[in-house]
């Protein structure tokens, strides 16, 4: 994605946006109302007196600061949950929540017009026009918020809870695993063989490769009349002696261009789920692993994550076979690789579920699924990943009667 999709992206992941826009919208209405009061017709100016509003404003603002004390306090509640429960990573997606940032963007921005329009009728003079347009603006934030709250107390049931959380992140990671750009190579083409020698670009600080602006790369190298070679993908974390990019034909790249190739690449220091489908998957191994702890011994936690890595992956098989999108010519960027994906995905659940039969079971099934969708990298893979977890539960399985039928499905996988 651009740099701009990339940054409006990240603000719309915090907290704190929807409730400041909206609270200044508020603030700016109760500047409309004085200033264009006088516009509104006469016989549209019915008397709002102003005791009563200054009341209803009162009861407002000391009723959301209340309310929306207390909605702060149950969602930091529920992100530590979310926390202890599955893994601190998911914690920023459970944030994302649209739900819970509409509720808190109500409360606040309730409280925050009930403070200002406050002040504001106490200090300025208000004629009919002005009240009403107050007034009209309170019965619309007063319904938002009735709507809101009740939203609210079905959402705040659920939020933090484990099923729920599953859900959530396996909604993001589906964002990225249902789009060809980003399971392919973002519109680029696939980058083959060995990288060509050329001008080097290397990153600015340490940290995770988080996004690159593919089309601004293919507008650099097209004036150059060059090529761009990626080699690495959103989710690698590299140091100031690794290699971005390599930048070879064409004209030799002078200052200003090498500055806005280096704009091109954001880095930061963890992993976002935008552009790094991978990391989705390295959040639903996190869970299953702490899911499948001696503390915890939750293996349906571990069985369910599988089912929905097995989905994904199975996307990602259907946006391999849909061919790749290559718009961006000048610009070449690695394509995803299935061992990759498994890696991330398996080896921390084959590791620690190895001694729990039913884990074993759906993991074959799963991988056994996975082979047959017609990838050969996949089937690889797969078959990989059926001998280790096979090989890891002959130690840890106890019953023989297990082991056999493990050994069964784990032939199935290799048919």
């Amino acid at each position: 994605m651009t740099r701009l999709q990339y940054i409006l992206r990240e603000l719309r992941s915090n907290l704190w946006i929807k409730p400041s826009i909206m609270g200044l919208s508020a603030a700016v209405w109760v500047s409309i109302a004085y200033s264009f009061a006088e516009l509104i017709p006469e016989k549209f100016q019915y008397g709002v007196k102003r005791d009563i509003l200054l009341n209803l404003l009162g009861i407002l603002a000391s009723t959301m600061l209340t309310v929306a004390t207390f909605s702060v306090s149950a969602m930091v509640g529920a992100f530590g949950a979310v926390s202890n429960s599955a893994t601190p990573r998911a914690t920023r997606i459970v944030m994302a929540d649209r739900s819970s940032q509409n509720a808190l963007t109500s409360f606040l921005c309730a409280f925050i017009y009930a403070i200002v329009a406050l002040v504001a009728l106490s200090i300025l003079e208000y004629g009919n026009g002005g009240r009403l347009l107050l007034f009209a603006a309170y019965v619309v934030i007063v319904v938002w918020v009735l709507v809101s709250f009740v939203r609210w107390v079905d959402r705040i049931s659920n939020l933090g809870r484990m099923g729920d959380t599953l859900e959530r992140v396996e909604e993001a990671c589906d964002e990225s695993f249902s789009s060809p750009q980003i399971m392919g190579t973002f519109g680029a083409k696939p980058a083959e063989g060995e990288a060509p020698e050329g001008v080097e670009i290397y990153p600015e600080s340490i940290g995770y490769l988080l996004n690159v602006d593919v089309a601004e790369l293919h507008e650099i190298a097209e004036k150059l009349g060059a090529t761009i070679r990626l080699h690495e993908r959103p989710g690698a974390f590299l140091d100031k002696r690794d290699s971005l990019a390599v930048v070879f034909g064409g004209e030799k790249p002078d200052e200003a261009s090498l500055k806005k190739i280096k704009g091109a690449f954001q880095t930061g220091d963890t992993r976002r789920l935008g552009t790094d489908p991978r990391f989705g998957l390295v959040l639903f191994s996190e869970i299953a692993a702490r899911a499948l702890s001696p503390a915890v011994n939750d293996p349906g936690t571990a069985i369910a994550v599988l089912g929905i890595q097995i989905r994904l992956l199975e996307k990602w098989s259907c946006q391999v076979r849909a061919g790749q999108d290559d718009r961006y010519a000048n610009v070449q960027v690695p394509a995803l690789c299935a061992e990759d994906l498994m890696d991330d995905a398996f080896t921390a659940i084959s590791r620690d579920g190895a001694a729990i039969f039913e884990v074993g079971c759906r993991l074959h099934k799963g991988l056994s699924i996975l082979s047959r969708l017609g990838n050969p990298e996949l089937t690889q893979a797969a078959i990989r990943h059926s001998k280790l977890a096979l090989e890891q539960s002959d130690q840890a399985v106890c019953a023989e009667s297990h082991r056999t039928i493990l050994r069964q499905l784990a032939e199935k996988v290799a048919a």
